[in-house]
């Protein structure tokens, strides 16, 4: 089961909010083996209302990055279709739903299926 340290998502929540009304995304860091998420990586993204992307070539080359997360600013943390698409990349991917708060972020697995993490403090 993965880990996540709390104040990744609480940093992620509030980044969310700022960028509202338009999408946010990041990446997840941390480490593969003990499957704990530590930090939030930041990449030049273009954003809108409906949708958030990413320069592949402005991902580092890093293997701590396990995961994505992103916003839906006027729908639920459910995947849509491209949703689940670009999550075949990643280990673990967050959705963090309006109104970006702890109850409303959603986590799943490369497949698109919903996962449990633990919370860890800090």
């Amino acid at each position: 089961m993965w880990a996540i340290k709390k104040s990744v998502l609480l940093n992620a929540c509030s980044a969310a909010t700022n960028f509202t009304p338009d999408e946010f995304m990041c990446f997840l860091g941390g480490d593969k083996k003990t499957k704990t998420i530590n930090e939030i990586v930041f990449v030049p993204t273009e954003n809108s209302e409906h949708s958030a992307s990413v320069n592949e070539l402005n991902i580092p080359f890093d293997d701590t990055i396990l995961g994505s997360l992103h916003s839906h600013p006027f729908s639920s943390n459910k995947p849509s279709k491209e949703d689940k698409k670009f999550f075949r990349k990643y280990f673990i991917n967050a959705i963090l739903g309006y109104p970006y708060t702890m109850e409303t972020i959603g986590f799943y697995n490369e497949k698109g299926e919903e996962i449990k993490i633990i919370l860890l403090e800090g």
